[in-house]
């Protein structure tokens, strides 16, 4: 069964609802979640413990963050199969744009989910964060599992070395001084959808 790491943020009641509904439309269809307010560490009631044992409030907070970190990486980049990232918001959350770089940089399917008109850039979401979804971001609930199983079966094997190749060659004609034309020929070639 398939293992969903739900990506988003988690900083308000509304978040985490927010995020307790993808994980649910997903599970709904048969996926397994791991949905880090639900089954990771929770910060508040771990502190205190570590603070019991006799680590100071300092110390608790540091020993918490890396903990936070290390676990959800790991069931990231280990035990999950895929990443939903959730992006609503005028802003994603930094947190998850981190999740979604990684999972985007170890070859993992992920899926961008955005259901907010809200946007940074007049109606776009900043393109260094939906190109790691291949630009396209999912807007409704009900269509999460279906992208979930289309972006496990498409082949990610060659996804950064494809960016970096196109990239140089943006680069050389840039730093080459070439004709505007030239450049648009390139860039036409390289990303016109067949």
């Amino acid at each position: 069964m398939l293992r969903v790491y739900c990506a988003g943020p988690l900083f308000n009641a509304a978040e985490r609802s927010e995020m307790d509904s993808i994980a649910a439309a997903l599970e709904a269809a048969g996926l397994t979640t791991f949905l880090p307010h639900r089954d990771g560490l929770e910060f508040a009631k771990l502190k205190p413990e570590l603070e019991k044992l006799g680590a100071s409030v300092e110390e608790a907070a540091h020993m918490l963050e890396r903990a936070i970190f290390s676990l959800d990486t790991y069931q990231l980049l280990r035990r999950c199969d895929a990443v939903v990232a959730n992006l609503n918001g005028r802003v994603a959350d930094e947190g998850t744009v981190v999740e979604a770089s990684l999972a985007w940089h170890a070859g993992k399917p992920l899926v961008l989910f955005k259901a907010d008109a809200r946007s940074m850039l007049s109606g776009s979401d900043n393109p260094m964060l939906t190109g790691l979804g291949d630009f396209e971001v999912i807007d409704h609930l009900a269509a999460l599992p279906q992208a979930v199983l289309e972006a496990v079966a498409r082949d990610r094997s060659h996804g950064v070395e494809r960016t970096l190749e196109r990239g140089a060659r943006i680069a050389a004609l840039r730093e080459g001084g070439g004709e505007l034309s030239a450049l648009a020929k390139t860039l036409y070639s390289a990303f016109k959808k067949p």
